[in-house]
């Protein structure tokens, strides 16, 4: 099982709204390759909060997409994770001393945080993102991080065309 964050579900159901640098094929050939496996894809209930806050005149055709999604599962907020977000933005927060915290701290670290703890309590194996700074709240867990920009291109984007 795999947990993917916002910016991976915005590359699937709204690619025209990124600056796409390739990562879009990346992870439409990567939900490809998936759907022919087993592997359940975690979609952890502070993401879609993420991309419908982006997106909130378009909220029926978001939800309606993640719902045709094979493969992929809504994980909720819970009481474990909950608990396990806290502990995770407290275990970082003492590895800073004060005058080291961005400001409004509290409110900016807390879905990065969810994301992370929801991979963690429902044992994904990797986390999929485009931000390497999610690995912070990974720490000493047995999650991987995987950033979209190391996933295999697609086989026809590494072939050459030939101008005849």
């Amino acid at each position: 099982m795999i947990v993917v964050d916002t910016v991976f579900l915005v590359l699937m159901i709204d690619p025209q709204s990124t600056q796409d640098q390739g990562r879009v094929a990346k992870v439409q050939h990567f939900v490809r390759t998936l759907s022919n496996s087993s592997t359940l894809i975690t979609v952890p209930s502070p993401a879609i909060a993420e991309l419908v806050a982006g997106r909130a005149e378009r909220i029926e055709e978001v939800v309606e997409t993640l719902r045709r999604l094979k493969g992929f599962t809504v994980q909720a907020f819970d009481e474990v994770i909950a608990i396990e977000t806290g502990e995770r933005i407290a275990q970082h927060q003492a590895q800073l001393r004060p005058e080291e915290r961005a400001p409004h701290w509290k409110a900016t670290m807390k879905y990065d945080a969810m994301i992370a703890a929801t991979a963690i309590v429902r044992g994904a194996n990797a986390l999929y993102t485009a931000d390497p700074n999610l690995g912070k709240y990974l720490r000493g867990s047995t999650v991987e991080l995987k950033l979209i920009d190391d996933l295999p291109e697609p086989e026809s984007s590494r072939q050459p065309s030939l101008d005849l």
